[in-house]
């Protein structure tokens, strides 16, 4: 015979003056996450404005009461961000803290020194997904526990001991090939049956399309709503939304809303500079997370981060660009003797001359990855993937630390 314990926690809607057993679950599961709510014992005040807050950040209706939409939400298991607390006890410092949490202190502390913390102080601090595309070989030096997962192409062998998603390689031009699986409906059913064969293990489908074109948008649309009902309970869905991707018009396009329905995570990419700049573009990218928003959840959303090198050259007629790891940029300016440059915004980059040609070699500045990471926080992103692991700056490490810890699958 089951003993009553009062209803479960989700089982029905809860709002203001609400009491019940369920209400002190939620209370506990809200601090637990870092928001405040004093000693209410009901569903008041705080409460409701904890309620609120959690809706607000995840893009739900911020009524402040929890229905079905905000405990599917709140009660998942899979979600990309989640805060969390520390409360701090007698004798401990910012460096011993973050420390235990594997974070640097600007995580927790955001600036403060350590006279600034005192017992009993609450400290907020973020686990989000950080995500990077590997190739087929790994680095020798790879460290798993910085990272939530890896990005591997359907044939790779390489780190299928760690969580990972799988993306098709793509030959030639992305669109078209795209446009070859879509033109027909034969064509769609059997892009979603081969698709949907996934490596075992992998625990994602990652879409390479950046690029859609208008015509195509619809049977887009139908080939994700295929894929979903195809791919095994659990399995992420992830797609590209944003620059290259045409919103629906009367004329075509796609249906942002119902992407952002069907997807586990919408991957957010700048396109590749077409002349000497800057690699990570602060500005583009803040512009496109603001169109993005109007109909994609933010707590969908992954970044795309560039952590390699540009190599520009030219004659004076041809011009190429090629990625670079960073170490090979550093050593390949330091051994032509190139002269650092910078450009009116004061954008560092490295230029000199070789067998008639002219180079630039620009790097990833990290003040304005921190700037990145900064915003991703704010506007509560899922977290960021680098592109490419192994090509990176050893102090970006150190750098993603300061602003959150690597969320686990």
């Amino acid at each position: 015979m089951r003993l009553w314990k009062g209803p479960r926690l989700g089982s029905r809607t809860l709002k203001l003056k609400d009491r019940g057993s369920d209400v002190k679950e939620l209370h506990e599961l809200l601090r637990s996450q870092g928001y405040d709510m004093g000693g209410e014992e009901d569903y008041g005040y705080l409460t409701k404005d904890a309620v609120r807050q959690f809706q607000r950040e995840h893009g739900l209706p911020a009524d402040g009461i929890a229905g079905p939409r905000f405990f599917a939400l709140f009660l998942a298991d899979d979600l990309p961000i989640r805060r969390r607390i520390h409360v701090v006890q007698p004798g401990e410092t910012l460096e011993e803290i973050a420390a235990q949490y594997k974070v640097r202190p600007e995580a927790l502390g955001r600036g403060r020194v350590p006279s600034q913390i005192y017992p009993g102080q609450r400290l907020l601090f973020f686990d989000r997904e950080i995500w990077a595309i590997a190739t087929k070989s790994l680095p020798e030096d790879f460290n798993s526990v910085q990272l939530t997962g890896l990005v591997l192409p359907f044939d790779s062998e390489n780190g299928r001991h760690l969580p990972h998603v799988v993306q098709p390689i793509v030959d030639g031009n992305g669109q078209e090939k795209l446009h070859s699986l879509l033109h027909t409906k034969r064509a769609v059913k059997a892009s979603v049956q081969k698709l949907a064969e996934l490596p075992q293990g992998a625990r994602g489908l990652y879409l390479p399309w950046r690029e859609v074109g208008t015509v195509d948008g619809a049977r887009y649309v139908t080939l994700l709503k295929r894929l979903r009902q195809k791919l095994p309970p659990g399995v992420m869905l992830w797609v590209h939304l944003g620059p290259g991707v045409p919103s629906w018009r009367l004329w075509g396009g796609v249906d942002y809303e119902a992407v952002g329905r069907l997807a586990d995570r919408v991957v957010l990419s700048l396109p590749p500079p077409t002349e000497p700049g800057p690699i990570i573009r602060k500005e583009e990218l803040e512009k496109a997370l603001t169109e993005l928003r109007r109909c994609v959840p933010l707590w969908k959303t992954l970044v795309v981060l560039p952590v390699y090198a540009l190599q520009w050259e030219w004659d004076g007629e041809e011009q190429k660009c090629s990625k670079l790891p960073y170490a090979t940029a550093r050593s390949r300016a330091f051994r032509h003797g190139a002269r650092l440059g910078q450009t009116e915004d004061k954008v560092p980059f490295y230029h000199y001359q070789s067998r008639g040609r002219q180079f630039q070699i620009w790097l990833p500045q990290y003040g304005v990855l921190g700037e990145v990471l900064a915003m991703i926080n704010r506007r509560n992103l899922a977290g960021v993937i680098l592109d490419r692991l192994g090509m990176e700056d050893p102090r970006l490490w150190d750098v993603l630390v300061s602003y959150f810890r690597p969320a686990r699958l």
